[in-house]
């Protein structure tokens, strides 16, 4: 199965329904139909780059498995998982994260944020940081009140729903939108 229809499989139990789209392509430049659909866009990562997105992806990694350091570079071991990330979803993986590995990597049900010590949740506070709001959360791993409280005012603040966890448009936001719009 290919990644871009692992990611409309992620995407789909979102509860959006489209049918009737192929695609053809290396993993990081198909065009997921659902975030399409929604008017998402999502930064494409790549070998080199460093931010705070690629930091957020790292700890994304770690969440699902593929343990890479996190230094907000993206260099030849971020490089590794994310391809063999890929390359589990995929028949054309290519290291590259564009919008299906987006996709796979924040889907609903694709991540798990009970526990302590949980890197799912420590890209959570990488990426909530990002927006400043008075305080930066400590990278504990730790949904509790204090980050709760973040990602609520994080979601009023963009127009989004209030969620318990942040889903997929929730995540877009986080990553794609620079800080401070």
């Amino acid at each position: 199965m290919n990644l871009a229809r692992m990611a409309v499989t992620a995407l789909a139990t979102v509860g959006i329904t489209m049918s009737g789209v192929a695609l053809a392509g290396p993993a990081s430049a198909d065009p997921d139909p659902y975030s399409q659909a929604l008017g998402l866009s999502w930064p494409t990562l790549k070998r080199g780059q460093i931010s705070e997105e690629v930091r957020t992806l790292q700890w994304l990694l770690n969440c699902h498995g593929k343990k890479v350091a996190v230094p907000s570079h993206f260099g030849p071991k971020t490089h590794a998982a994310v391809y063999a990330f890929q390359a589990e979803l995929s028949d054309r993986p290519d290291g590259v994260v564009g919008t299906a590995t987006w996709a796979l990597l924040v889907g609903k049900g694709s991540i798990v944020y009970a526990g302590t010590g949980n890197d799912c949740v420590r890209a959570l506070q990488v990426a909530l940081n990002k927006w400043r709001y008075d305080d930066d959360l400590p990278i504990t791993g730790y949904l509790g009140p204090r980050t709760k409280a973040k990602l609520h005012r994080f979601q009023s603040a963009h127009g989004l729903p209030s969620t318990p966890e942040p889903d997929v448009r929730t995540w877009n936001k986080l990553i794609a939108t620079p800080a401070g719009k």
